[in-house]
């Protein structure tokens, strides 16, 4: 009896072991493992002011919420700048109370006029502008669903392989040209509000000062109130330009790049740190031409972690042509020619629990 079931357990354990070596060649048989690379969109924070690199709040690949503090930049003219405007504020208030009267206003008036005449004709000037480029927008803005069914319908082609490289960049020129058209226009348009706006506030400006200038019997104190107006207007500039000097986070995310050292020059316009934004992720795998024409889009994805928690996703683009790729995973680095193949998370903020962007790591693709 006791041999008997000796044989069974060994019967069923050779029929276990024939199970999964025939389901395990079933998996590899129908599934490829290749290394993939974890992606997703970057946010540049620039410098909006001149100076040295003052201090970072942050470090690299450190998480980070929208507002945080990322940067301070530091530039001691500014507050040598802000003390002598305000010093100046306070002369003209010393002009206006000790001002006399003078022979003076018949000429600031006339000055005041030829300068009213010109912002008003840079104003009529901006607004024809304005007229002609919203005609353009609308004109532009009528063939936006035409343009756009043509790039959609030859970028379907390109997803699906119908379409090479090149053919598709010059399918695509038309929506391209249409969208750098359509970016100009609106620049324009934006230039030209700045433009009537700013005019229309010099000539009230003017205005005010005419009406002062006509009801005061103090020429001196009618001008140095303008003077100081306009003091009071560079200091709420400098002001303003004094709070640039922090720069902080405009989204949530992971700080990828800290491009300075403390005490280093930056100039307006340097990006000082990038960030990862990590409302956006997306997952690149790396195969060969083999792997290109076995996989399609809507494969099923299974993600390895280094937690082995089990992330699932679904391929949404695979590249038609091959690209020079160096280090693609951890364990081996090389230089090859690779087929990209985008894979899309199931749940995105379920996987950041156990995925970083930038993180290398295999998936394997079921298909």
């Amino acid at each position: 009896m006791k041999k008997k079931k000796i044989q069974f357990v060994l019967i069923l354990s050779v029929i276990v072991m024939a199970i999964s070596v025939a389901v395990s060649y079933f998996i590899e048989a129908h599934t490829v493992v290749l290394p993939a690379v974890i992606h997703t969109d970057k946010v540049v924070l620039s410098s909006e002011v001149d100076g040295l690199l003052k201090r970072y709040y942050v470090s690299s690949m450190q998480s980070v919420k929208a507002g945080d503090l990322i940067a301070e930049i530091d530039n001691n003219k500014l507050p040598g700048i802000l003390e002598n405007l305000k010093k100046e504020k306070s002369k003209y208030e010393e002009l206006i109370t000790s001002a006399k009267t003078g022979d003076l206003l018949t000429n600031q008036l006339h000055e005041l006029d030829a300068d009213l005449l010109e912002y008003r004709i840079n104003m009529e000037e901006s607004k024809s502008d304005l007229h002609r480029i919203n005609a353009q927008l609308k004109d532009l803005e009528g063939r936006h669903s035409t343009v756009l069914k043509r790039f959609e319908a030859s970028k379907r082609m390109y997803d699906s392989g119908l379409m090479n490289n090149s053919d598709f960049e010059k399918a695509s020129k038309e929506y391209w040209d249409y969208k750098e058209k359509y970016s100009e226009l609106q620049a324009d348009s934006l230039i030209a509000r700045e433009v009537i706006s700013s005019s229309q506030n010099l000539i009230n400006l003017i205005n005010s000062r005419k009406q002062i200038l006509t009801k005061s019997t103090d020429v001196l104190a009618s001008k140095h109130v303008v003077d100081i107006n306009k003091v009071e207007a560079e200091i709420s500039e400098l002001q303003a330009e004094v709070q640039r000097l922090q720069i902080f986070a405009p989204i949530s995310g992971i700080v990828t790049d800290i491009n300075y050292n403390t005490g280093e020059r930056v100039d307006k316009g340097d990006v000082v740190a990038e960030l990862a934004d990590l409302s956006n992720v997306w997952v690149v795998a790396y195969g060969s031409s083999e792997n290109r024409h076995r996989i399609t889009i809507g494969n099923k994805v299974l993600i390895q972690t280094g937690s082995r928690k089990k992330i699932w996703g679904e391929v949404s683009a695979i590249s038609p042509i091959m690209e020079k790729i160096q280090s693609l995973s951890s364990t081996f680095e090389t230089v090859n020619t690779y087929n990209k193949i985008e894979i899309q998370l199931e749940d995105q903020q379920e996987a950041l629990k156990y995925i970083t962007p930038g993180e290398r790591l295999f998936v394997r693709i079921f298909f």
